[in-house]
């Protein structure tokens, strides 16, 4: 009969299907990353809608601009389900590229409401966009039929920016600009209805609340265990849990940025080229890099291609007997790239062709880094510590330069010092869906560096190598792979699962073991972590493995 439980049943898997499908490509849709960016501070959380038939809507961008600003943007597409999505994905494409595209933010905006008024999904759709400058605090908004900024103080208070009275996209209401200022230290915070309508509650009384939340999120001084404890992931972190504490049936959307008073210093450091240099700079890196706060796959890449081009000056820049000394420099520049510079006064050899195992250092560190830019500059074109050099810079401009995605080729021995450059745009995990991030944020836990050796009943010897395999370890776990395997004479399966980072000295001891296992006719069996950094460094080198659930 219909309308019966018992006619509903069948349904439900299919209800759930459907509700699973919407939540992914809500998820797909929206950014999976932030911008790092020097002066503001960026974090967002978007949670799912309770009741399948509300998901969809809702959506939030951070998008660096060319003037060094960033554009805020949360908005909320009427409907519900995949119609909602898809129309969502479309509006939040087109804004991002008119806001790249477009000077006049005036201008981007009025293109923006004319493609909505074009397509039915998006009409009435509303959106807060937000463009801050932090050069100087200033913030231009409109409200285009969307809930005002917060604006959050550092002493605990808090404050509604005036709505712009425009309505929402495609309905005839050109948007309206405002201005407002932050001070350092305050935070802004863009929101979605979902985060203050309540059952029982007026919009005007969920504000309020939303305010007061927001206020005693942003002044606690402990932050919860677990949590970042910058103000702005802070205030979007408990303000979420405190407000959707009791269930939520609409998608909840928080986007906030903090104007930081001061950025995270350049790093500078001049160290001795010698091998254990390589220990200091790499810690401090890796310091520098965690005080960003990036996404590991960002914090993986940029560590690895520094280790790779400060390891490749320390063997290759100065004769063995007359050391010199390296150079270190990074700063995170206002379009959300890091600038990182590898600077020696020594003599530049190309990467020799005749050996498969040498050579592959600065072809790594090209592969895994947006940008890489080999110079040689003459002594009155060199560049001022902190500053990388110019793009596209040339023989004619005083340096022989190599831009590339793997190694670089230039005159052999050009002497007067080397430069690698590196470039590599960092990005802040968002915290979507569940609440769960997309990616951990800080580098972990390093294990120590270790290798376990042990020969099975069947003579095969085995070997497990942990932490990163460097310049100062790489010796280390060839002698051992060589002193399990007895000189080459039995099997040998390393495990490389636990390796956090493998650099160039480290494939070349992998590929010395193979030749001295090959010389006794038996093969070298290594297995990586499915998605590791080792098996794409493995890949990059011709260098054959398996993943843990191959072997």
């Amino acid at each position: 009969m219909p309308g019966t439980a018992h006619d509903d049943e069948p349904g439900q898997p299919a209800v759930e299907d459907g509700r699973r499908i919407v939540a992914e490509l809500q998820e797909a849709l929206l950014p999976t990353a932030l911008p790092i960016l020097p002066r503001a501070r960026i974090a967002a959380r978007y949670l799912v809608a309770g009741q399948e038939q509300a998901a969809g809507g809702d959506w939030f961008d951070a998008i660096p601009l060319a003037s060094g600003g960033v554009a805020l943007a949360v908005g909320d597409v009427v409907g519900h389900g995949v119609t909602a999505s898809a129309a969502m994905g479309q509006l939040r494409a087109v804004l991002a590229e008119l806001l790249a595209a477009e000077k006049d933010l005036s201008h981007a905006l009025k293109r923006t409401d004319a493609f909505a008024a074009q397509m039915p999904a998006l009409r009435t759709a509303t959106l807060a966009l937000a463009v801050l400058d932090p050069a100087d605090g200033t913030l231009r908004y409109t409200t285009c039929g969307h809930p005002p900024p917060l604006i959050i103080g550092t002493g605990g208070s808090a404050r509604y920016l005036k709505s712009t009275g425009t309505g929402p996209l495609g309905t005839d209401s050109p948007p309206v600009l405002a201005e407002d200022h932050l001070v350092p230290g305050e935070v802004v915070l863009l929101y979605s209805d979902g985060l203050v309508e309540r059952p029982g509650r007026t919009i005007a009384e969920g504000m309020a609340e939303l305010a007061t939340v927001a206020a005693e999120a942003a002044a606690s001084e402990v932050p919860p265990p677990g949590a970042d404890p910058a103000t702005a992931e802070r205030v979007c972190r408990l303000t979420v849990e405190r407000l959707t504490g009791g269930g939520h049936s609409d998608d909840v959307t928080a986007l906030a940025a903090q104007w930081l008073t001061a950025p995270v210093p350049a790093l500078h450091l001049e160290l001795p080229s010698r091998r254990p240099s390589l220990t200091k700079a790499r810690d401090a890196f890796a310091g520098w890099l965690s005080r960003l706060g990036a996404a590991a796959d960002d914090w993986e890449a940029l560590h690895l291609a520094m280790v790779e081009v400060f390891t490749n000056a320390i063997e290759h820049a100065y004769p063995r007997d007359h050391p010199g000394s390296v150079e270190l420099d990074a700063r995170l520049d206002d379009d959300g790239y890091v600038e990182c510079r590898v600077t020696d006064q020594g003599t530049w050899r190309p990467p020799g062709t005749g050996d498969a195992d040498r050579g592959h250092g600065l072809m790594v560190a090209g592969q895994v880094v947006d940008r890489m830019l080999v110079s040689h500059p003459s002594p009155e074109a060199a560049p001022a510590p902190g500053t990388a050099p110019a793009p596209g810079t040339g023989a004619a401009a005083g340096t022989g330069a190599a831009e590339t995605g793997a190694a670089a080729e230039t005159a052999t021995g050009t002497a007067g010092g080397t430069t690698v450059a590196l470039r590599h745009r960092l990005r802040r995990p968002a915290i979507l869906a569940s609440g769960r991030r997309r990616d951990r944020t800080n580098d972990p836990a390093e294990p120590p560096f270790s290798v376990d050796t042990s020969i099975s009943a069947g003579a095969i010897a085995r070997a497990v190598v942990c932490g990163p395999v460097d310049i100062t370890t790489a010796d280390k776990m060839g002698r051992r792979l060589l002193s399990v395997s007895r000189g080459g004479t039995i099997p040998l399966v390393a495990d490389l699962s636990g390796v956090t980072q493998l650099a160039s000295a480290g494939v070349r001891a992998l590929y010395a073991v193979s030749g001295q296992l090959a010389a006794h006719g038996h093969a070298l069996t290594l297995i990586t972590a499915p998605g590791s950094g080792t098996g794409l460094v493995l890949d990059l080198v011709q260098l054959a493995h398996v993943t843990g659930s191959e072997a």
